[in-house]
């Protein structure tokens, strides 16, 4: 039994529309549309072989997608949610485990998203074990302090530094690493 250009392009167009349930975006919807007209046209004796049916459905398929689709997308607009994502914004207030030991010094590391970064405190020693809370960064280190949250006084600016004030932190942070370069 052979094919004929009517049979397939009835069959292929009846598949493409009802993948257009799996597949959104009105792009596969109008290649079944398109594969319809072909067998259609074939039917009707208009397509006699299959160069002339894959050139119809091609051209077809080429104005339906980019010209039509355009018109429908206007009134049937698809569901998108925009937001605005800051990843270190998400990361404050993260409880964290402690791989190593964490000073005031960048060299301990924290378990943080399945992967361990390199972290520094700026109050206390915080040891291998204990969890701790993402309270700012520095680049690629994390500032972490104890999870029951601490208050600090800058002995050189006076300044009070608390898990609130991330901004606060990471200065403060930049400033350590710089005196201590």
């Amino acid at each position: 039994m052979t094919i004929d250009p009517f049979r397939f392009f009835l069959v292929l167009g009846l598949v493409l529309m009802v993948l257009e349930v799996v597949v959104p975006g009105l792009v596969v919807i109008f290649l079944g549309v398109a594969a319809l007209l072909v067998a259609g046209a074939a039917w009707t004796g208009l397509v006699g072989g299959w160069t002339t049916a894959f050139t119809m459905w091609f051209v077809t398929s080429l104005v339906m997608v980019l010209g039509v689709r355009s018109a429908f997308t206007r009134f049937l607009p698809g569901v998108s949610v925009r937001q605005l994502t800051d990843e270190d914004l998400d990361a404050f207030g993260e409880e964290v485990d402690v791989v190593e030991t964490v000073t005031m010094d960048p060299g301990g590391r924290i378990r943080f998203r399945g992967s361990t970064w390199a972290a520094q405190t700026l109050q206390e020693e915080l040891p291998a074990g204990s969890r701790a809370k993402v309270v700012a960064r520095d680049n690629l280190v994390w500032i972490v302090e104890p999870l029951d949250g601490w208050s600090a006084i800058d002995a050189r600016s006076g300044q009070r530094h608390s898990g609130d004030e991330p901004r606060a932190l990471r200065r403060a942070a930049s400033k350590a690493n710089k005196e201590n370069a």
